[in-house]
């Protein structure tokens, strides 16, 4: 992915899109958004095979959105990253199928950890600690985010789609656990730099 990554800032800044002075900019934000479509398309795949392409949205709209605002745990390589996406996405697409949560636990986990999330979010990392700046706007978004994740929810509800308020449940609460898992490992990287 670096590779690629660095092909394409390559070609940009060779093009006269981008300056020279972007170079590391555009070559991270490349190597990520190359990471994110192989990861995309790889649980797409899966989500076809077992016939849950709208589990597939449903999931991925939420996660994607929470993760981008609220934070969560990043591990340290591609493959590392990109086994625990697709497994994580299948889990939780297959777990969804399998138990459906009744639609009175659903809401008392959609309103319980979204509350959790909204209290730790965002999480940072040791590699992009946030600005004051940053953080406010990040926990607005996140605040948006959740009303729109449970007026979603309300809709599913009315419209007796339960099946979709229990798989939201589900990904709620594995971006929590991420949120969670975040969290620790930013205090335990941090701490290790400190003591350094």
């Amino acid at each position: 992915m670096k590779w690629l990554s660095d092909k394409f800032t390559g070609y940009v800044i060779k093009s006269g899109v981008v300056s020279a002075d972007l170079y590391a900019l555009y070559q991270y934000g490349f190597q990520i958004g190359l990471e994110m479509f192989c990861c995309f398309i790889t649980c797409l795949a899966i989500a076809l095979y077992l016939h849950m392409i709208l589990e597939f949205i449903v999931f991925t709209c939420i996660f994607v959105l929470l993760r981008t605002y609220a934070g969560g745990v990043h591990l340290n390589n591609f493959w590392s990253c990109y086994l625990c996406s697709v497994i994580v996405q299948t889990a939780v697409m297959i777990v969804s199928d399998i138990y459906m949560l009744p639609i009175d636990i659903a809401w008392r986990v959609l309103v319980i950890v979204n509350i959790l999330i909204l209290k730790y979010a965002p999480v940072e990392t040791v590699n992009h600690e946030l600005e004051s700046d940053e953080k406010r706007h990040c926990k607005k978004n996140t605040v948006k985010i959740v009303a729109a994740i449970l007026t979603f929810a309300v809709f599913c509800t009315l419209g007796s789609m339960y099946e979709m308020v229990s798989l939201v449940a589900w990904t709620v609460i594995v971006v929590w656990v991420s949120l969670y898992i975040g969290a620790v490992k930013y205090k335990i990287e941090k701490s290790k730099i400190a003591c350094n």
